[in-house]
């Protein structure tokens, strides 16, 4: 047991990784929808670095979990078999084929047919990952971990943030959309912030009936419910300030702040999630 905090390294991993991922399908709408020309298309092609950046920060959370850093490698040992390894593969299959497709659209290497194959295959990828980042926390030995309802949550959180970081990239690039993406950014980021909330009260609604020898796991963090309510009440001031934001060619100044109001909903609600460890003997 403990209060979560022992495991931040990690809810900034499972925080800000998803979100970097998330942002791909904003920015295959971008070039879909908007079709931006050469010069805004190459603009974008710059800020995609943002994302990317927020995806390293959050590779950098888990590496620092590790107690050695060169232990890393040995990660990938245990693909196949191991949730944890398969979730760092998952992720490291995404990074690098954001990178691949960051480098060969800054070097005009991207017709425009290859660019749409490429950011499709993307946003698939950002939710196979974030399925993985839940599906790693799925294992018989931590029984209020051990529910489909951890992928759910990720797949919501990868949504809910990666749909203000993709906008937020968007704005800073000043790519024009379509009249209607306000409301697709306003949709997007509440249907994550609903899904997530769904996927984390439902966890919160079974840990009643969890128990080990020093009690039940509904004791484990008093202000469970407290931590869902902040995550939903960031999620909604978020999509909103996205929504405000959008009436402004998407103002990177207020698309900043519904990234960090979001992201800081996010974090909270993975430090109750990590927060509610309870192994079946301890």
């Amino acid at each position: 047991m403990g209060s979560g905090f022992e495991h931040a390294a990690l809810a900034v991993f499972t925080t800000l990784a998803p979100m970097g991922a998330g942002a791909f399908i904003v920015l295959t709408y971008a070039f879909l929808a908007g079709k931006p020309d050469q010069a805004a298309a190459k603009r974008l092609d710059r800020w995609t670095a943002l994302p990317l950046a927020v995806l390293a920060v959050g590779f950098t959370g888990a590496f620092m979990h590790l107690a050695s850093p060169l232990g890393a490698f040995g990660v990938f040992a245990g693909v196949g078999s191991s949730p944890l390894s398969n979730e760092i593969l998952a992720g490291v299959l995404f990074v690098v084929a954001a990178v691949i497709y960051w480098v060969l659209g800054l070097a005009g290497k991207l017709s425009e047919g290859a660019r749409r194959a490429f950011l499709i295959a993307l946003s698939v990828l950002a939710v196979v990952f974030s399925a993985f980042c839940g599906l790693a926390y799925m294992m018989h030995t931590i029984p209020t971990w051990n529910t489909p309802t951890s992928i759910v949550q990720m797949v919501g959180f990868m949504v809910a943030g990666g749909t203000v970081l993709g906008f937020c990239t968007v704005g800073f690039a000043q790519v024009g959309l379509p009249k209607g993406a306000g409301t697709v950014a306003l949709a997007l980021t509440l249907a994550g912030v609903v899904v997530a909330s769904a996927g984390f009260g439902m966890q919160i609604a079974g840990l009643e009936g969890i128990r080990n020898i020093w009690g039940s796991a509904a004791q484990l963090v008093p202000a469970i419910g407290m931590m869902l309510a902040a995550f939903a009440a960031c999620g909604l001031l978020g999509a909103v300030l996205a929504y405000v934001a959008s009436k402004k060619a998407f103002a990177p100044a207020l698309m900043v702040g519904s990234c960090a109001i979001v992201a800081v909903g996010v974090f909270v609600a993975r430090i109750g999630f990590y927060g509610l460890f309870m192994g079946i003997a301890l």
